[in-house]
Parts: structure tokens; sequence; C-alpha cells
């Protein structure tokens, strides 16, 4: 499969100079004149490559990794992750905040392809078409990072020159903005090729997107009053029309769901739209590796009485601040041992019930050294939700009630307690070698605030050591036929056809979960199951905050029964952690600050479901206004 790396800079240039050796050896060698940019398609294609660059990076909307997943529960962050996600989800941001409001730069870009290849006497009329697709499928990208977050857009669809209007105004609402976006993408999908180069848009890249779009875009018609979805509205109809001409393009569901985010299925057939970086200009420090793993010696592990120590020295030198929580993994659910065509929440089934006494106080003041084996410490800013320990005769342990029979897609996603990870087993209970009690109450730093890593998205090939200077190949998933089919059974939810529903969201639970299918009786339980299904399938593909922000706009059975456009429950619960004792037999479960604020949740519905625009930008541009409801 060809393939388009993020060295777009010295790829663009090496097919610069091969494509204009001859004009290169005359014309000055600091620069290349417009004209030979555009005089064929080998050349505008340079100019294409680095337009993905300039939208599709680490941290871009769109690439795996954190994302606004730390604005959820689904992360609990530390230092910059928490700090950036604080603001959020404590409602202490203001309306000088920017989210990203100004994309004119990725918007010129765009819109010079259009206007230059469509004026270029050298590039064929096929060519042409496919090439001002593509351009529109990147304009469309960058309008819909902005319209998902603050709804309003301004509308460029042309460069503009000295003699243009530059105070231009916002898009009045966002249906307006979703309007253009979804126009752009129709274009592609109608001019884009169907050929498939990693890394690089057709015309399956632009309907998959395309399926998602559209329900934001049904989330936020009338804000900002309620939504008021219509079963019969055409919106659903692009949805699944789209999502079935993906479903058609040759894509299929990969059978290893942790290695379609490792290098072991980098180019997975699942995969429909992925960004790769090569080690020749990528290092750990440049991945979402970087904080996710752990800082962890010898000397760290012997402080606090930690066993096992680790086969290497130091295996793991990163900066940890992006951990699951246990909010998340609490939906990653387990099989009833007693009926197997049952899907529990691992502590919630009758595995857990029969082996587990809840009224025995197994809480002991933390000590650095010789703390009992049979215990857990809890903080003193910490509050205890639920305790437990394994009653007398029980075969179960801690670890079969949370990793025995459970979704696969724990395993592939998470490191917790016991996981054998990099030819070391890291261990996160009290006393062990990489627990959150290392790092609390003046401890050591380097180690997680929830008892576990994620293993979503790490590289297992990186040698010598996780270490931020590394080199090492990276890639990351912007779009895929499990999201495709998931898009689709949400339309089909909001459609009421509970069948199409179950079929759809059933592909991801059956074949990346391993669980046994839903068999919801009615749409109250499917969404419930949907949304579960949704959650664990997506974590950390930037996908949850704006799926959350999207069901409460619609409201009812895609919100708890909560009416259109109210709160959002997960947004405002506090973060859970579990501390599991060194023995495996007891276990507590707290809610508490964690060192950022974390039990300080807030969603305030007149203002939440859009982010503002910055009122600097208002301040020098009054067309851009007026500001955002509540801002």
């Amino acid at each position: 499969m060809k393939k388009i790396i993020s060295t777009i800079g010295i790829l663009a240039s090496i097919l610069v100079f091969d494509s204009c050796k001859k004009v290169l050896d005359v014309d000055p060698l600091d620069r290349i004149s417009e004209d030979v940019i555009w005089a064929n398609k080998a050349n505008a294609e340079t100019f294409i490559y680095g337009t993905y660059a300039a939208m599709f990076y680490f941290g871009s909307p769109f690439t795996s990794g954190p994302g606004t997943d730390p604005y959820t529960t689904n992360i609990l962050g530390n230092y910059g992750t928490a700090g950036n996600a604080y603001t959020v989800f404590s409602e202490s941001l203001t309306n000088r905040d920017n989210f990203g409001f100004n994309n004119w730069g990725n918007i010129r870009r765009a819109n010079l392809i259009i206007q230059k290849v469509g004026e270029s006497a050298g590039i064929t009329g096929t060519d042409k078409k496919a090439l001002i697709a593509e351009a529109k499928f990147l304009r469309a990208m960058s309008y819909y990072s902005i319209a998902r977050t603050i709804g309003r857009i301004v509308w460029i669809d042309k460069p503009l020159t000295e003699n243009d209007e530059f105070k231009l105004p916002t898009t009045p609402n966002p249906t307006e903005s979703y309007n253009h976006i979804i126009k752009d993408l129709e274009d592609a999908v109608a001019d884009l090729p169907t050929t498939k180069i990693a890394g690089r848009t057709n015309k399956y890249v632009a309907a998959s997107f395309l399926t998602e779009v559209c329900l934001q875009a049904l989330a936020y018609k009338n804000y900002p009053a309620a939504a008021n979805v219509n079963p019969a509205d055409p919106l659903l109809d692009k949805i699944i029309t789209n999502a079935q001409l993906v479903i058609s393009g040759g894509y299929s569901m990969e059978t290893d769901y942790e290695g379609m985010f490792n290098q072991t299925k980098s180019t997975s057939n699942e995969i429909i739209f992925a960004i790769y970086n090569k080690a020749l200009n990528t290092t750990v420090a440049n991945t979402p590796m970087q904080n996710s793993l752990p800082n962890i010696t010898a000397d760290k592990i012997k402080k606090f009485d930690g066993s096992p120590l680790f086969v290497k020295s130091v295996p793991f030198e990163c900066w940890p601040e992006n951990f699951p929580a246990q909010n998340l993994t609490d939906d990653y659910l387990t099989i009833d041992k007693a009926d197997p065509t049952r899907v529990l929440p691992w502590n919630q089934t009758s595995q857990y019930k029969n082996a587990i006494d809840e009224t025995i106080n197994v809480i002991a003041p933390f000590t650095r050294l010789g703390f009992p084996q049979n215990k857990v410490a809890v903080s003193a800013d910490e509050t205890v939700v639920k305790m437990g320990r394994i009653k007398p005769g029980s075969t179960e342990t801690m670890w079969t009630l949370t990793n025995e029979n459970r979704d696969a897609r724990w395993k592939a996603s998470i490191i917790s307690d016991s996981t054998s990870f990099y030819g070391e087993t890291l261990t996160t209970c009290l006393r062990g070698n990489a627990t959150r009690w290392m790092t609390i109450n003046g401890g050591e730093y380097g180690f997680s605030l929830s008892n576990m890593y994620w293993r979503k998205g790490i590289y297992s090939n990186v040698a010598p050591s996780f270490l931020n200077t590394v080199s090492t190949d990276y890639h990351f998933v912007c779009m895929r036929l499990g999201r495709v089919y998931l898009n689709l059974a949400e339309a089909y939810l909001l459609k009421g056809d509970l069948g199409n529903a179950l079929t759809n969201l059933n592909i991801t639970r059956v074949q990346h979960g391993k669980l046994p299918a839903s068999t919801a009786g009615n749409l109250t339980d499917a969404w419930k199951d949907y949304r579960r299904e949704r959650r664990v399938e997506l974590t950390e593909e930037n996908d949850h905050y704006f799926s959350l922000l999207r069901w409460g706009r619609y409201g009812g059975n895609a919100n708890d029964g909560i009416s259109a456009g109210g709160t959002i429950t997960e947004l405002t619960e506090p973060i859970r952690v579990m501390d599991i004792s060194k023995d495996r037999k007891s276990f507590s479960i707290v809610t508490g600050p964690f060192g950022n604020g974390y039990n300080q949740r807030r969603f305030e519905t007149a203002r939440r479901y859009l982010l503002p625009i910055p009122q600097g930008s208002i301040d020098n541009n009054s067309n851009f206004g007026p500001q955002n409801p509540g801002w």
C-alpha cells in the first residue's frame, strides 16, 4: 500500500526537486515560483501534502490520543493535561479563551488549491476534479474542527486579496456552518477517486467523515433551542447512504484491536484514514506515549517497599499525565460466570456478589514501609465510595474479578494491576511497583494517579527504552470502519429502527469486545448499550466529549432520559479511583480532587454546549459577533 508520511517537508522537497529539476537549475534556489507549483499535478501535490501536515498532527482535533477526553471521566490527568481540562470541566473558562477559532491559514491553503488547480493549463480535467475535491475535503475538515467546538465559522470560499473585505462575518448559527461543511464533503465524495493511499483522502474517507459530521449537524439544529430530531430528517438518510458506501469500499473489521493502534497492524484494513509518522523525524516525545507511561527506577520502587523490581534497570522514563479513570474502565463489561448470556459491569456479576463482602473495613493509615498486605489506604481529601474483601473460602481474587471473562478491549487498552507489558510486570496494588501511592502524599514523580496506564496507542517495539529522545515510528488513527458502523447504529437509533441499530452496534461489540451480542428489547436499553459500546470502542480516539454533547442535545434516551439540551450527568460526576491490596483480596473505590479539582465538575447548560468565540476577535471585528449564548 502506498503511504504518505508526516515527513511532508522532506517528501515535498524530493517531489519538487525531481519533477522540477530543470526549472530549479536556473531559477533562484531559495524559492519556487507559483507558476511552477501549479504547472502540473505532481508539483501541485507537494502543496496539498503540506496542507495535510498543517491540519493533521499530534494534538489536532482528528487524531487518536487523549484529545478532548480529559474533559470527560475517561481520563484522570495530571500536570498540563489536568490543568488544561480543569478550566473546561470546572466551568472557569471566560470568553477570552480561544479554542481554535482562527483557521484562516488552513482555509487559505485549501482555497488556493481550488483556485490554482482550476486555472492550471498543465493539469488534466480528470485530475483537476480530484485535486479540487481533495481541497474541499481539507477545507471541510478544518471548518468542522471549529464547528463542533464553537458552532460558528467564518466561511471563506476563495483566496482573499488586498482588495477584499477582511472584516467578514461568522455564520449566524451552527446549522449554516454545517451546511457549508456538508456541501464540501458531498462534493469530495462525488469527485474523489476510490484509490487507497494511506494518509491521503479518497471517496471513502470523505464519506466516513460525512457520517459523523451529519450526526453533529443534527444535534445542533435550532441551537440554542432544543434539537428535536425528526426520524425522517434527510441528514439521517445521508448518514446511512454514506456509511453503506464506505462499507462497500473493501474495508474490513480488524481481529487484532490492540494492533490497530501500535506497530503490529498499523495499516490494518479497518483503518480508513490515519497519519503515519516515521522514526526519521519522530521521537517518543512527539507521540501520546510520552504522557501515558510511567517514569520508574529501582530506587523509587525500593523506597516504597514495592515489588517486583523490573528486569531492565529503567524501562520507562516518560512524563506521565494521562491515565484511564475507573469511570471509564467500569464500562468494560464482564461475562457472568453463572449465566454466560449476560454481560455486566465487573462489580455487578454473580461472581463478584458471591465473592465480595462489602461490610468489612479494609482501610489502614498509609505508611511508606511495612504497609499491611491485606489493607488499602485512603488519602485525607478522598471519600470512600465502596470497599470490600474477598470472603474466606472463595477462590476468586481481585485480579480474577476484574480480568476474567472481560471485554477483550480491556486488556488491549488498559495496563492495570499485574499486567505484563514490554517484558515487565507492572503492579499497581499497594506496595506494587507502579502504584499511585508512590507519587501522592509527597512521594516520587512518575506514577499514575489512577493505578492504571494506557496500553492502547503504545508501540511495544520502542527500543532501547521509553525515553523522550528515542526515535520511533508512530501513527494516529483518525477514522476507521468500526467508527462508521457506530455512526450508522446511531442514525438507526434516531430513526427508531431498533433492529438495524443493534445489528451495527453489535459489530464492534462482538468482533472487538468478544462479548455476546446486545439483545436490547427497546430503544431505551439499546441507547444504553450503544453509548457504552461507543465509549469503550473509541476511547483515546478524540470522540467521547463530542458524543456526550451530541447526546445531550438529543436528550431523552440518548442522555439518561434528560430533556434535550439538559445537563449531562457524566460531565458532572467525580472521577473514581480503585486501590487493591497487596494480597489482591481487598479493594476500595474513592473519589477526590486527586490534586486537580476532579471533584469540582460542573456543566452549565446555558453555555457549555458550545465554547466561546474569542472575545478579543469580536473586539477587533464586530462582524464576528454576537458572542455565543451564555458567554
